[in-house]
């Protein structure tokens, strides 16, 4: 906002900056670390200052927030340790709040605002205990609450959940309980931090290796997940192309004598996509819901530390869980004959997620109920909702990216509302219209996790906010720019590449990045499948199949679609990025 020239004031609970990745030991568990590498996680107009790329720990990170925030002179913008009380918007448009300063509880009011932009993200509240584990009269803990092991000493623990924490927190409990188990309702997606160099390494350790210097500095740009997930050259292909390399690397995975957590990765993957799915997620594979960018569990799982199980129901009575329709037990599956597995536990760890808070918004004079949704699929670019066309609200961090960080949805949220709130841009007349039409799209597309309603495409979404931006980026020229345009079709969709034109642009920040990482020696053009068969098949399946494709796929929306994961690009299907005359000839000049 202070970019686009506003003045502008941040209501922050705490005494610092950061949230999960502050500074504050309790802030998130001590093992966390960061799913996508320090250069994506970095905002696009200051790059991470280290000359590697790696996974950092949250307390890295949070020294680079602390580090943005002071070089662009943030913090005296901020009302640390104060709580607001009410948001109330009145007819005419302007904001009131109410604020409580939690240091000193004195009372304040600021009135007449403009524009209300809702940064708490939808990690504010954990999400209370189901009711069948109400009943086990053991220990209930939810994951927020989780500091690190030691507690947990020859006790026998239940985690509820898979997602990236429950792994954490599982593999961490295993160490030292004296029983793990992981329970989940459905089968689910799992994938390493690193690829190539995992694929290379017998016997790779996935967390030894993020903690060892001496061997992540061995870890080049094509070993990490986001190039392979993000890459220009990936979301070229046809959706169901991109999941048939999935459906065999997972196999391939399966035959890793060496690598005894890729070959339980590989089984649940297929669990997920293949057995116990229909054809649809089939031919969406991993992209059909939520997947774990974390393979440590694979690992617990393979090592014998920990027992997984699938099941839809469980039961309790005292401190005995009855799982009685179990689909997957380990690296075993039954769905055609489910079967009934009993345990005890002293302990039932809830990895469950989080819910909003929204009490102390108040819309009701400027926007009725009826026309107000709390679901952000609702919300054009899961950031405007139904009757601000102006900017008067917005919600920020809305949009969680399949692959990617959510402040690098934030910040292309943030540009584009600092120019709406200016008039050099406008949402769509139809917006609301649209973000209903992209909402049944993404609810079509996701079918492995309906309830991860913030679950966004990254390289689609990016690109959608990009066009309205104006700063979606050019296809260098293979004659006069071809290290850029290799960099462009093989590297990762790091956030810089959205400062090299347009509104906002600060191509010094793209050169400060790409600079650190030379195609020499990255592992993408040293790896021959990349480099002389996947790449230039899919480049050129972007011109031909999206150009024979295009008279019946251009306009038409959804997942549903007959040619949407045939006939076009993976990166076309979602959030409104639909393929344009233009894009068919972008692919070389």
């Amino acid at each position: 906002m202070l970019e686009a020239g506003h003045d502008a004031v941040c209501i922050e609970r705490s005494h610092v900056i950061g949230g999960v990745f502050s500074t504050l030991a309790e802030s998130a568990y001590d093992s966390l670390y960061l799913t996508i590498s320090n250069v994506f996680m970095a905002y696009s107009d200051f790059p991470c200052k280290e000359d590697y790329i790696k996974y950092s720990k949250k307390e890295e990170y949070a020294r680079y927030l602390e580090a943005y925030a002071a070089h662009f002179g943030l913090l005296d913008k901020i009302k640390f340790e104060t709580n607001v009380d009410l948001a109330k918007i009145g007819k005419d448009g302007k904001w009131t709040f109410e604020l409580t300063s939690l240091k000193t509880s004195s009372k304040s009011t600021i009135t007449n605002v403009d524009s209300l932009l809702v940064c708490t993200g939808s990690n504010q509240v954990p999400k209370k205990t189901p009711e069948n584990i109400e009943k086990f009269t053991g220990r209930i803990m939810h994951s927020v609450d989780f500091q690190n092991a030691a507690e947990f000493e020859d006790k026998r623990v239940l985690i509820v959940g898979v997602g990236e924490s429950a792994a954490d927190i599982a593999s961490e409990i295993s160490t030292i309980a004296k029983a793990t188990t992981v329970w989940s309702r459905r089968p689910f997606l799992v994938a390493p931090r690193y690829i190539q160099i995992q694929l290379e390494t017998p016997f790779f350790d996935e967390f030894e290796t993020m903690g060892d210097e001496s061997l992540w500095r061995k870890c080049r740009v094509g070993d990490f997940l986001e190039t392979g997930t993000t890459s220009r050259v990936a979301n070229c292909l046809p959706t169901w192309v991109y999941s048939i390399v999935r459906h065999m690397a997972w196999k391939v995975m399966q035959l890793a004598d060496t690598q005894p957590s890729l070959r339980m990765l590989g089984k649940h993957c297929e669990f997920a996509t293949n057995t116990l799915a229909d054809a649809k997620t089939y031919l969406r594979a991993d992209q059909a819901g939520w997947v774990t960018k974390n393979s440590r569990l694979m690992q617990m799982l393979a090592n014998g530390a920990v027992e997984v199980v699938v099941a839809k129901t469980a039961s309790f009575d005292g401190q005995t869980c009855t799982f009685p329709d179990v689909v997957i037990h380990n690296d075993t599956e039954f769905s055609k004959k489910p079967v009934e597995i009993y345990r005890d536990y002293d302990v039932v760890v809830c990895c469950t997620g989080y819910t909003n808070d929204f009490a102390w918004l108040d819309t009701e004079n400027y926007v009725s109920k009826a026309d107000f949704h709390w679901c952000p699929r609702t919300w054009y670019k899961h950031c405007w909702p139904a009757g601000f066309e102006k900017g008067e609200l917005a919600f920020v961090g809305w949009a969680r990216p399949h692959q990617g960080g959510i402040p690098q949805t934030a910040e292309l949220c943030a540009r584009f509302h600092g120019m709406l709130l200016n008039e050099e841009r406008s949402l769509p007349s139809n917006y609301v219209d649209l973000a209903k039409q992209e909402g049944q799209a993404e609810e079509d597309f996701y079918v492995l996790s309906p309830k991860l309603t913030s679950l966004v495409d990254w390289p689609s979404y990016g690109n959608s906010l990009a066009r309205m931006i104006g700063c979606e980026p050019r296809t260098p020229s293979v004659i006069f720019q071809p290290i850029t345009w290799i960099k462009f079709w093989l590297y990762p969709l790091w956030p810089c590449w959205f400062r090299l034109r347009g509104p906002g642009a600060k191509p010094d920040t793209f050169d400060a990045v790409m600079d650190r990482f030379p195609v020499y020696g990255a592992k993408i053009i040293s790896d021959p499948v990349t480099l002389f068969i996947v790449g230039p098949w899919a480049i050129a399946q972007k011109f031909l199949i999206n150009s024979l494709a295009f008279p019946i796929t251009w306009g038409l929306p959804g997942a549903k679609r007959l040619f949407a994961l045939f006939g076009k690009s993976k990166v076309n299907v979602l959030h409104g990025n639909r393929l344009r005359l233009s894009d068919l000839f972008n692919w070389s000049t």
